[in-house]
């Protein structure tokens, strides 16, 4: 399944999985006992919090939005390794096989998986991406805004530029953040998908061709973060705002209030949906800057062009 099932509410306000009937469905990759412990928590919320992107306790912190339309519960889990290997063929860096399966060069030698694992294990085939957003000038008119996505080293998707300058609208910090996470999913949707079926069809030369066209996708996409802002705002937060699509405008559920920045976190909302009409899963990992350099870097460039 490319994206966990949609969930179903209880009388008791519990939700489940529409499928199976469950709270922890690992065939829809959900776990929706998540609401349970912070439901109190989350419909207080009406702005993104600003703990430091520094916290180390954040390393290894991943969690998935909600499915397919970003309403209702996200379903959060871990991966139990963030080991990945970076595919010259393809120019994409995948989380590699754990421990305890087979040599992918073994079992994949005929087919573009690329040391990642089969789509109907519990840890399917995942894709990293780090993403930053640089804005030289936060807060005044001269602000400068750039974004970096980093696939890989010497990835052909690699993107660095800046976003528009605006003495009267300058861009800041927590946009340039949104419009980074929107364009990897786009750059994802409008080339790397397309490319990756055709790197399928001309690769694949075992017998089981059709079975293996198949087994290709749907993927995982991690996008790595050392945002707070991003990371809260789309694991967190989205579930307790509602989109008006009168006003153009999230809301807050519970006091009625307008959300800053909704049009830049629609944005990327569309873009997690349209990949999930393709069979992609979105996911996010909030990381220490130390860690989203790369990203940094090439955001930094956009800032200045």
């Amino acid at each position: 399944m490319g994206f966990p099932d949609t969930p179903v509410e209880l009388p008791n306000g519990k939700l489940i999985c529409e499928d199976h009937g469950l709270q922890i469905c690992h065939q829809c990759c959900c776990d929706y006992t998540f609401l349970d412990d912070h439901s109190e928590q989350s419909s207080s919320i009406e702005e993104p919090s600003t703990c430091s992107d520094d916290d180390q306790n954040d390393h290894y912190q991943i969690a998935e939005l909600a499915a397919p339309s970003l309403e209702g519960a996200a379903a959060r889990f871990n991966l139990s390794t963030q080991d990945s290997t970076y595919c010259e063929e393809c120019g994409l860096t995948w989380m590699a096989a754990g421990p305890g399966y087979a040599d992918p060069e073994d079992v994949f030698q005929d087919c573009p998986f690329h040391d990642s694992l089969e789509a109907d294990l519990a840890e399917k085939r995942t894709l990293f991406v780090h993403i930053d957003g640089a804005c030289p000038g936060n807060g005044t008119k001269s602000a400068i805004g750039g974004i970096g996505i980093y696939f890989g080293p010497s990835s052909p998707y690699n993107h660095s530029s800046v976003i528009h300058r605006n003495n009267a609208q300058p861009p800041t910090s927590q946009q340039v953040e949104l419009t980074a996470a929107a364009r990897a999913l786009e750059i994802i949707r409008s080339r790397c998908i397309p490319a990756r079926r055709e790197l399928v069809n001309t690769v694949i030369l075992c017998t089981c061709h059709t079975d293996c066209w198949a087994m290709s996708f749907p993927f995982r996409v991690v996008l790595v973060t050392d945002s707070a802002y991003l990371f809260d705002c789309m694991t967190s937060h989205l579930m307790v705002w509602r989109w008006d699509p009168k006003t153009q405008v999230y809301t807050n559920k519970k006091s009625g209030k307008s959300i800053v920045n909704s049009k830049h976190i629609r944005n990327v909302v569309k873009e997690v949906e349209m990949l999930a009409e393709r069979g992609v899963q979105v996911l996010w990992k909030k990381v220490p800057r130390a860690l989203n350099q790369e990203a940094d870097r090439l955001a930094k460039n956009g800032a200045k062009m």
